[in-house]
């Protein structure tokens, strides 16, 4: 959920990327168990910090101009001890899944 919100944020001024990103955090908030009552919107400030992250590649800015990285620092946050400390406190069944209670149909 917070690595789709994260890249709805990253990629706001690209309309179909943002959607698609947003839509998915959207499901993913429904398909969670996530204790909501805690903070729906926890993972907000850490979006925040981690895509206020100043990360340079000298190469690859000297070919593409205005690059920010910002999957890159998305995916960063998806792997920090940051957000494994927050989905510990929030997230009820953090080794169990939506897919798991309710399998895709198959004709």
């Amino acid at each position: 959920m917070v690595l789709a919100e994260c890249i709805a944020k990253a990629y706001k001024n690209e309309p179909k990327a943002a959607q698609d990103a947003g839509s998915s955090a959207s499901a993913l908030l429904d398909w969670t168990y996530y204790d909501m009552e805690q903070d729906p919107r926890a993972g907000r400030p850490l979006i925040d910090r981690f895509l206020a992250r100043d990360y340079h590649n000298p190469l690859v800015e000297s070919e593409v101009k205005g690059v920010r990285f910002d999957l890159l620092k998305c995916l960063d946050l998806y792997h920090s001890k940051e957000l494994d400390s927050q989905v510990k406190k929030l997230v009820i069944k953090p080794d169990h899944t939506y897919r798991q209670d309710n399998p895709p149909k198959t004709n």
